[in-house]
């Protein structure tokens, strides 16, 4: 059996069935996490959170069932399947969209403006997006001229990756996130669906069997071009997180619904989501992330209609507008990793509990993070930590985290 295989068959069941279809419970019993990697406490927590809420409670009512949501990337995988779509992508230059297609949908929405800071070239040059551009448009349009895939050493794929990753980043910094997100999605343009769901898995089962790190593309010398030679560190490898499907799993068997709201393409988290193989088996209706539209059956450029995107405050609007709101009540449980989950973690007075993988993030998810570690003695907390070493992308029997190149774990980040 390959490391992969192995991967998969743990996420899927633990090889026995504790997900997606866990035992049958006792009659009366509410069900319960099996251990994994959880933080003891962490989990003691949710169980008796299960317990109370769920379809074994006195006060259940299945006309108002008790609702999770999940963000997907980094909370429910390690790694973000969007991004590692886009490095795929790349690598194999495996894009749907003639080059006057790709030049529209890279300079769309994005400013006229000039990056600097961390975003200039490898010797220190500032860059103009539109030297950018005309950069990623050159190299676009003499690949898809050929005949033939690029050879992975070609010159050109290599420029074209590594200046597609820094517009990425620098666009994502700089920029409105709304625009970032659409940005990236953008590039998947004229799939159709199914051909868009089998580069996602061909992405996926290509991450998964890789290491967890980082490494640097960087464009080659003989492509410096009107912007320069750049360079960006790239996160390798994805993994999925068994306690995760566990912990649905359980939900559902309990009577709470689970839902995914994520800032990623909706149809390409539904992939990884629904698909019993990789462990989870969400129903595809639940899941929620940014809609675009499809012009005669194929990805396009413009969003879908009366739509958030499904980032920040957009994922409050989202889920107001098909859950809490027809409900007329919030989630019981919110679980997320980043700033961009702070919103839907935090803004809804019905959540009982949030969940949040311990990433060692400062910011606004930062402060969650710190509320959680000084509730670690409070027998009903507001928020729980669960720890995960970034090295392996597994999760870890405690609170705290472990940063990807350390050996040391840690509680929060360091001020």
């Amino acid at each position: 059996m390959t490391v992969l295989s192995r991967r998969i068959m743990l996420a899927a069941g633990i090889a026995a069935g504790i997900s997606p279809s866990l035992p049958a419970r006792a009659d009366g019993c509410a069900p319960v996490l099996a251990p994994l990697k959880w933080a003891p406490r962490t989990r003691r927590v949710i169980e008796r959170l299960i317990a109370t809420h769920g379809d074994t409670a006195p006060g259940y009512d299945p006309a108002r069932r008790p609702y999770a949501v999940f963000d997907w990337d980094n909370t429910c995988i390690a790694g973000d399947c969007e991004e590692s779509l886009l490095h795929y992508t790349a690598n194999h230059f495996a894009f749907a969209m003639p080059a006057e297609t790709f030049a529209r949908a890279t300079a769309r929405d994005v400013p006229a403006h000039t990056f600097s800071g961390p975003f200039r070239t490898v010797d220190g040059q500032n860059i103009r997006f539109r030297d950018l551009h005309a950069d990623l448009c050159a190299d676009y349009a003499l690949l898809s001229a050929r005949s033939m895939p690029p050879a992975p050493t070609d010159p050109v794929l290599l420029s074209l990756r590594s200046k597609l990753v820094f517009a990425y980043d620098a666009i994502n910094a700089t920029c409105h996130g709304d625009i970032a997100c659409r940005w990236i999605i953008r590039l998947l343009a004229g799939h159709d669906a199914g051909g868009l769901a089998a580069l996602a898995r061909a992405s996926n089962t290509w991450h998964l069997a890789r290491g967890m790190g980082q490494e640097t593309w960087i464009t080659p010398a003989t492509r410096a071009g009107r912007a320069g030679i750049v360079a960006r560190p790239v996160q390798t490898g994805l993994r999925l997180t068994p306690e995760i499907a566990d912990l649905q799993s359980a939900l559902r068997q309990a009577g709470i619904d689970v839902y995914v709201c994520s800032a990623s393409l909706e149809d390409v988290v539904a992939v990884f989501a629904t698909d019993p193989d990789y462990g989870y088996g969400l129903p595809r209706q639940n899941i929620m992330g940014v809609r675009m539209d499809w012009p005669g059956g194929r990805l396009g450029l413009d969003a879908a209609p009366h739509w958030p995107v499904t980032y920040r405050a957009g994922k409050v609007r989202a889920i107001r507008q098909t859950l809490s709101g027809p409900r007329g009540y919030g989630p019981l449980l919110v679980c997320g990793d980043s700033d961009g989950d702070y919103a839907m973690l935090s803004e809804f007075p019905d959540t009982r509990l949030g969940l949040l993988v311990n990433r060692l993030s400062s910011g606004p998810i930062g402060a969650i993070a710190s509320r959680a570690a000084a509730q670690l003695s409070v027998p009903q907390p507001r928020f729980v930590l669960q720890g995960r070493d970034e090295n392996t992308g597994e999760w870890r029997p405690s609170e705290q985290s472990i940063p990807m190149g350390s050996r040391l774990p840690a509680l929060v980040a360091h001020s």
